[in-house]
């Protein structure tokens, strides 16, 4: 582990930091676009705070969201995949910072992903086709396997790439007052789970095996790197309930 020291100039603001930002904190927060979602929600929150944000989202920031009108200095949005391609993200992740002029992550939250939690077998039975039983069996396990994986690379492997990425922007821990004292994190890492990770709805059509494995995925996640990240950073999950984020079903989703 290293720690990123901008010793390129490459990486640094393109202008002088003004007095007014030398002690701004920076978050980033993925899945930001919907204004009804959980990331838009966080996004106000710290920037209602006082707390610079980088919002990343696979699709641009809703018209709606009154964001970057509300906090022209405090946010900036990129359209960007967090789950596949962290050289991209790191790029993305830098031209953000040189525009709020720092170089440093505080805050990293972790919420991009699918919202939906079910994946019913009949969405992948519809065509289908084969030559034989055994032909059409083995089609649909490889359908349904790209169903399962979808949800994993997007709901957890993106949580690790992100942190990935992140942990080499993070502040230096606070120094222990005395020499007996642990040095304290002064950088947080926020996985949003869900209650998915410990309890699913009961029937064949509430199919939840990919979304339940990955929000439990974030709980280990979690656990783990606040092993390996001790000192560096607080690592924590949440796990929230329903939340009626409108998706294509009109309603709640875990």
């Amino acid at each position: 582990f290293r720690w990123h020291t901008f010793t390129s100039t490459s990486l640094l603001p393109s202008t002088p930091r003004s007095s007014k930002y030398l002690n701004m904190k920076v978050a980033v927060v993925t899945g930001i676009a919907r204004t009804t979602g959980i990331g838009h929600a966080i996004c106000s929150t710290l920037l209602e705070n006082g707390i610079a944000v980088i919002g990343f989202d696979i699709n641009p920031l809703d018209t709606s969201s009154p964001l970057s009108t509300k906090y022209p200095i405090h946010f900036r949005s990129r359209v960007c995949r967090v789950d596949s391609d962290p050289g991209n993200f790191r790029r993305h992740l830098i031209s953000a910072l040189d525009e709020l002029q720092q170089n440093h992550v505080d805050v990293v939250v972790n919420n991009a992903g699918m919202s939906s939690a079910y994946m019913p077998e009949t969405d992948v039975l519809h065509g289908i086709t084969g030559d034989n039983d055994d032909e059409r069996e083995v089609r649909r396990l490889e359908a349904r396997m790209d169903q399962y994986n979808h949800y994993i690379q997007n709901n957890l492997r993106s949580a690790f790439l992100v942190t990935e990425v992140c942990k080499l922007f993070l502040p230096l821990p606070l120094q222990p007052s005395t020499s007996s004292s642990r040095t304290t994190p002064s950088a947080s890492i926020i996985h949003i789970s869900s209650t998915r990770a410990h309890s699913s709805e009961f029937g064949p059509s509430h199919a939840q095996e990919g979304y339940a494995s990955a929000k439990a995925g974030l709980i280990g996640l979690t656990h783990s790197q606040g092993q390996s990240m001790a000192g560096v950073a607080r690592v924590n999950a949440i796990l929230p309930g329903w939340i009626n984020t409108e998706d294509k079903r009109g309603g709640y989703v875990p």
